[in-house]
Parts: C-alpha cells; sequence; structure tokens
C-alpha cells in the first residue's frame, strides 16, 4: 500500500511541475517586449506626416468620452 500511495503522490507532483513549467512559458511569451515589427508598422514609423496624423487622431479620441477606433 506504501508504494502505490508514493506512485501517487510522485504523479500528482509531476503534473502541478508540468503545469508550473507550461504557466511559466506562457508568461515568458506574453511579456516578451521584443515585439517584431512589420514592414507596414517600420513604413509607418519612418513617415512623420502619418506619425503626426496618427497623434492628432489619438488625441483626438482621448478628448472625447466615447471609446472609438483608431484606423490606420
Amino acid at each position: 500500500m506504501s508504494t502505490n500511495n508514493q506512485d501517487t503522490t510522485e504523479k500528482w507532483l509531476t503534473l502541478l511541475i508540468g503545469l508550473l513549467a507550461i504557466f511559466a512559458i506562457k508568461s515568458i511569451f506574453e511579456n516578451d517586449n521584443s515585439k517584431i515589427v512589420s514592414v507596414k508598422g517600420k513604413k509607418l514609423l519612418s513617415d512623420d506626416k502619418k506619425m503626426q496624423d496618427l497623434n492628432k487622431k489619438i488625441l483626438k479620441s482621448e478628448k472625447s468620452n466615447s471609446h472609438n477606433d483608431i484606423f490606420i
């Protein structure tokens, strides 16, 4: 009976360690700040006129009480 109890405890412990590993890996990917910028994003970031227009849209949406989407 003792070995069966140890096997059950070992299985639960292994399962718990596996779950913790999955959550750790998930957390690493969710908190990764080194996102890759697309070609379209790079073009937008390098164009001063488009960035100023985008900034105006953001400021305008912040002033309004309703939540509007900003389309680029």
